[in-house]
């Protein structure tokens, strides 16, 4: 049996940056191994709906550290490595080829996998879904051979990867099954129809407030049978209708794996040694008093961070505020906070034109912020006003001309 100070089960994004910081604080050579079920080193997800599918850059250059990185550091990168089986108590990892792997240590970072669609027809091999660079790869392949898609999905994925392929010439067809495009994720109805207009502008055919019933071979192209019966024609299909944790692993542990794997503020899961970050993890935001799991890249690169030194001895709360950004066209947002316990929504700018802000406030503390195309003054208050809590006047935010100050 190898025996291992500390391993990383997991080779995404947590698992790249986490390597960094280790390295940066002062981790030993050959205390740290990443088990990644990939055949490739860690690399950044999102370029895989933007740049890549676009075809303006190489699955290669995103890559998180140098091929070298690892071995000049003295951290072992095991490739293609399956886990199976997990003893929390014994403290040991057994993999696919019936390697056990020992450690002291444990940062759990499996992510999410892709929710498969569960209709007549959904084992068509043109049905393709979003979530590896190996994924990525072969709906690049597609959108060579083929000119029309059906894309699934009004949500982040959906979206990038619907405006990737329409910029790389392919005919695409978005389907959602909510009335509006990021219903809710943070867009308000205003914000989604400025963004409906532009993606129709764009070229994009989008069918909103439907959804596939069946897939099914049409001539020389599949086609999709909604719930209206309206039917669309693709040379494939792109289906992105959401992730769930991958927990499998440790359904039969200790850990409560409901909805993600539950970790307290520090990260920690209840078995000692053993963390989770990233997608996988279901913490608890002490800014907002309440459990979250954020499928993002900023909290996987943040997670992984702040695990990194939870390895080397390091105990603090990981207090962040939820981040999320997506690019569509020409077209970049930035969006903090939850805003969910919001009372009232104040808008900055002109939606129509393409430049504004959204601040979500519950009473007159802002909970939430939407900036695009606004000055970086107001991304830093943003971000200031929902950590501090301070309280700020509707009004004030309105203002077109001033920003609330203290």
């Amino acid at each position: 049996m190898d025996e291992i100070r500390y391993v990383i089960l997991g080779g995404g994004v947590t698992a790249g940056y986490a390597a960094r910081k280790f390295v940066e604080a002062g981790g030993q050579s050959d205390e740290l191994c990443i088990l990644c079920a990939e055949d490739r080193l860690p690399y950044d997800r999102p370029p895989l709906s933007k740049d890549i599918l676009k075809g303006e850059r190489d699955v290669e250059a995103t890559a998180i550290n140098e091929r070298n990185f690892y071995s000049d550091n003295g951290i072992e990168v095991l490739l293609d490595c399956v886990v199976t089986g997990v003893d929390l108590e014994e403290r040991t990892l057994t993999t696919s080829t019936g390697d056990t792997i020992g450690f002291e240590k444990l940062l759990i970072a499996t992510g999410t996998k892709p929710r498969r669609l569960d209709i007549p027809g959904s084992d068509r091999d043109g049905l393709l879904y979003l979530r590896s660079a190996a994924d990525a790869g072969r709906i690049v392949t597609a959108a060579r051979r083929g000119d029309k898609a059906v894309v699934l999905g009004g949500s982040f994925i959906g979206t990038e990867v619907g405006a990737s392929l329409t910029e790389r010439g392919v005919d695409v067809t978005l389907i959602s099954r909510s009335e509006h495009l990021l219903q809710g994720m943070p867009l308000t109805p205003k914000m989604a129809g400025y963004f409906e207009r532009y993606f129709e502008r764009r070229g994009v055919n989008l069918v909103l407030g439907d959804e596939a019933r069946s897939l099914q071979d049409g001539g020389s192209a599949l086609e999709v049978t909604l719930a209206s019966g309206a039917t669309h024609e693709a040379d494939f299909i792109v289906a992105g209708v959401g992730v769930s944790p991958a927990t499998e692993l440790f359904s039969a542990s200790e850990l409560e794996t409901g909805d993600g794997i539950l970790v307290n503020e520090y990260l920690e899961t209840r078995v000692d040694g053993v963390y989770a970050a990233g997608d996988i993890a279901r913490y608890w935001d002490s800014l907002f008093e309440t459990t979250r799991r954020i499928e993002h890249w900023d909290n996987a690169k943040s997670g992984g961070e702040h695990c990194a030194l939870a390895l080397l001895g390091e105990r603090r709360p990981y207090l962040r505020v939820p981040y999320f950004f997506s690019d569509v066209f020409d077209l970049s947002w930035e969006f903090w906070g939850d805003h969910s316990t919001a009372d009232q929504v104040v808008y900055r700018g002109a939606v129509e034109d393409g430049s504004f802000s959204v601040w979500w406030l519950n009473g007159s503390t802002v909970v939430g912020a939407f900036v695009m195309n606004r000055p970086n003054d107001e991304r830093e208050l943003a971000q200031e006003l929902i950590r501090s809590g301070r309280t700020v006047s509707a009004e004030d935010l309105e203002a077109a001309s001033a920003l609330p100050t203290e």
